[in-house]
């Protein structure tokens, strides 16, 4: 079958993948039918008073559209600020460098997103594909790719692959095959899309004839596929493909912690900081809610907006049913640990390299910030982006020693780099007590045996986050779910 992907040329594909995430063409995937509907939730005749537990991107969304709708709405957050795994780091870096510790992009797909990006007047700066060579470290070979080069992959291939390289084998693996029912999320539990989740991504790209050598390749180099035996073949088709890689990538200017600042911002008073709530009492006509500091709140209902593995650290009375708490343990989430070395100058311009690098090393995949201020001789970051279990077990080390391995890992691509180095900051999502990991990332058969379940109510308690929503791990997800939730109050859908 002939798709509109056959109009995509090799240029305009390398040019679309930048950072390792893969962004295609704006409308190669992207549905019309997708839209910001619901965002806006009618006036409320019947107010109520509502409690919403967590201050990231879903509980913002959740408490924007009900306090929209009239209804007295008080955001309780654990940290001094809003956002969660939204998160733009400043310091200790230099002045003119900032990096992203959390959610990375942004995609033209994302219309809840976009519509409060362009109520807030927030620039967006489109990702870009470097000019420069990029730096592949696998089976212990180091290889300097350029846009239009052919490489010999230290993988075992098919003629056919060799050719291709990673990019490609994305497009005949992924793009040539998945079905249109990707680009509407409404359409997950339905066939062709619900039979996908019972297929991995490595057993997807097998069933479309791919070699073992062609997975390890797309494994190392496509940030979607980290742990591909251990993916949802559903999960990545409708979230990697059908949403974000429907659109153009893009970040905010400045940082994209300033969509939920100002979000916050809009909430006013509404928003409770260092707020961390202990336990949750449905009483039938109201709920209680018990927090550190044994200050105890009162609502009508309650929309529980945490990430996923945090759930289990908070006690509901009544307990949660056993199918919604088989859901909470048995969901993963993606392990992710970044790693920041800051250095005096971008070194690696001066033998004409991006500072971009994939490796199958502990290393995992390298990124580089410029100085907005000096891209060319201001201090500049690399950056280690691990994936998986080896991100779990980088964040069980302390801040010092893993600073001191991935030096040393950054050694075999960049040697120039203990000359330069200045300083390290470790962010192991793993290890934050408030986000117990990264993204949600269901395994096959995790989505048809536990996503309902997930999002379902609880008497007057309800759930959002990006892990009760098909579009897992993305932060259009986590606004979806948000306004989900605010609609089954506003509707009395208990």
């Amino acid at each position: 079958m002939k798709t509109n992907t056959d109009l995509i040329s090799r240029k305009l594909f390398l040019q679309q993948i930048g950072l390792g995430i893969t962004a295609l063409s704006s409308g190669m995937f992207f549905s019309e039918t997708l839209s910001a509907a619901g965002l806006n939730l009618s006036k409320t005749t019947s107010p109520k008073k509502i409690l919403i537990i967590g201050g990231g991107l879903s509980g913002l969304s959740a408490a924007r559209a009900l306090k929209d709708a009239g209804h007295d709405v008080t955001l309780l957050e654990a940290r001094n600020r809003p956002g969660g795994r939204v998160s733009t780091l400043r310091k200790p870096f230099k002045e003119g460098l900032y990096v992203e510790e959390g959610a990375a992009a942004f995609s033209s797909t994302y219309t809840h997103a976009l519509k409060y990006i362009d109520e807030f007047a927030l620039e967006k700066i489109p990702w870009a594909m470097p000019n420069e060579p990029v730096l592949y470290y696998m089976d212990g070979k180091l290889i300097k790719v350029g846009n239009e080069e052919k490489v010999e992959w230290p993988y075992e291939l098919t003629t056919e692959e060799k050719d291709l390289g990673p990019m490609g084998l994305v497009k005949k693996y992924f793009i040539d095959t998945l079905p249109p029912e990707i680009t509407d999320p409404e359409k997950w539990d339905q066939p062709p899309l619900i039979q996908m989740d019972h297929s991995s991504l490595a057993d997807y790209m097998r069933e479309q004839g791919a070699s073992e050598g062609a997975i390890k390749l797309v494994k190392n180099t496509m940030w979607f596929a980290a742990v591909p035996g251990e993916t949802s073949g559903l999960s990545m088709a409708v979230s990697d493909f059908g949403l974000f890689m429907g659109g153009s990538p893009f970040i905010i200017k400045g940082g994209n912690d300033l969509l939920p600042k100002e979000l916050a911002k809009s909430l006013g008073e509404t928003i409770r900081y260092d707020v961390e709530v202990k336990g949750i009492l449905d009483q039938g006509d109201k709920v209680l809610i018990k927090t550190n500091s044994d200050e105890v709140f009162s609502a009508d209902k309650v929309i529980v907006a945490v990430p996923l593995k945090v759930l289990d650290k908070i006690t509901f009375e009544p307990v949660l049913s056993s199918q919604k708490r088989e859901a909470i343990n048995s969901v993963p989430v993606l392990n992710i640990t970044r790693t920041f070395l800051e250095v005096d100058k971008p070194f690696w311009k001066q033998d004409g390299l991006s500072g971009m690098a994939y490796t199958d090393q502990l290393l995992g995949q390298v990124n580089a910030y410029h100085n907005f201020m000096d891209a060319e001789n201001g201090p500049a970051i690399l950056e280690s982006f691990v994936a998986g279990e080896d991100a779990k077990n980088l964040g069980e080390l302390k801040n010092d020693e893993v600073i001191g391995e991935i030096k040393k890992q950054m050694y075999k691509l960049y040697p120039q780099i203990n000359d330069h180095f200045t300083e390290g900051y470790v962010k192991a999502w793993s290890a934050d007590p408030y986000a117990l990991g990264g993204p949600s990332w269901p395994a096959p058969g995790d989505v048809t045996n536990y996503l309902k379940d997930l999002q379902t109510a609880h008497g007057n308690v309800h759930f959002a986050g990006e892990h009760t929503s098909i579009l897992r791990s993305t932060m259009e997800g986590a606004l979806r779910s948000g306004v989900r939730a605010a609609n089954e109050i506003e509707m009395g859908e208990d």
